[in-house]
């Protein structure tokens, strides 16, 4: 009997759900005859739902499915994107389970992953060659905090001078990243949400008319902002990376 998967996602209550959506029906294909589970870790967005009649579950609730029938062992994938403090509580939650799980690292964890992200952003980047590209994510206080700064030196590795990455809480921010942009030769500036969901954060503290989203900011400064409104969940190919996390996990599983 092969192990079940349990994808782990933070969770939204909005339309960006079609984001799972497509990621489910992309893994599906990668992974045939397996069975294929959902979890929300945000306790709130599983609650909001299951109020509404959504059968959605948490990761706790979900790991008790597989083990009612039968299986001994589960492969618990993260959608997180970098390894924070919601991956630590995700070990937390297997290390309790009636099941034997392994877990699958989170989105951007080894230099090959960087690089991967890299190649599935090339064409979006490329396709604007006159205008700074900025690159928003969550941001966090985990020392998992630097991959931020990381994935803006090996995007610049790979597109020059032009690539900014910030974030909407935390460092790096508004105070330091739209001074940098300001000063660049190019007038012209996409967001790119480093999100794998363009969900509350996205509409909140990207694009809304509220004078401290990352969008007024700029048009403060007289720059020209387009802002792309899909999340890195998205992009075609990014299940091929979420597929080798899958396969790295199994090879491991006890």
């Amino acid at each position: 009997m092969k192990q079940p998967i349990v994808i782990t996602a933070v969770g939204t209550t909005t339309k960006a759900q079609q984001t799972y959506r497509l990621l489910h029906t992309k893994l599906q294909k990668l992974l045939p005859g397996r069975e294929i589970f959902w979890a929300y870790s945000s306790k709130m967005i599983t609650k909001t739902l299951q109020d509404k009649g959504d059968a959605v579950r948490n990761p706790e609730e979900l790991l008790r499915a597989p083990a009612e029938k039968g299986h001994k062992s589960a492969i618990v994938q993260s959608l997180h994107l970098f390894p924070g403090t919601e991956f630590h509580g995700l070990h937390h939650i297997t290390s309790t389970s009636p099941l034997s799980c392994k877990v699958g690292l989170p989105l951007l964890s080894s230099p090959v992953d960087y690089q991967a992200i890299t190649d599935l952003l090339k064409s979006t980047i490329a396709y604007r060659p006159e205008r700074t590209i900025l690159v928003l994510g969550h941001g966090k206080t985990h020392p998992s905090w630097t991959g931020y700064y990381s994935l803006e030196k090996i995007l610049r590795r790979n597109f020059g001078d032009r690539i900014h990455v910030g974030v909407v809480e935390h460092i790096p921010d508004t105070s330091t990243v739209n001074e940098e942009i300001s000063e660049t030769p190019h007038r012209g500036v996409t967001i790119i949400p480093f999100f794998l969901i363009c969900g509350m954060h996205y509409r909140r503290d990207i694009v809304s008319d509220d004078a401290h989203s990352w969008l007024s900011q700029l048009k403060a400064k007289n720059l020209d902002v387009e802002v792309l409104d899909e999340g890195v969940g998205m992009l075609p190919g990014l299940e091929n990376l979420l597929f080798r996390h899958i396969e790295d996990a199994e090879k491991n599983i006890r």
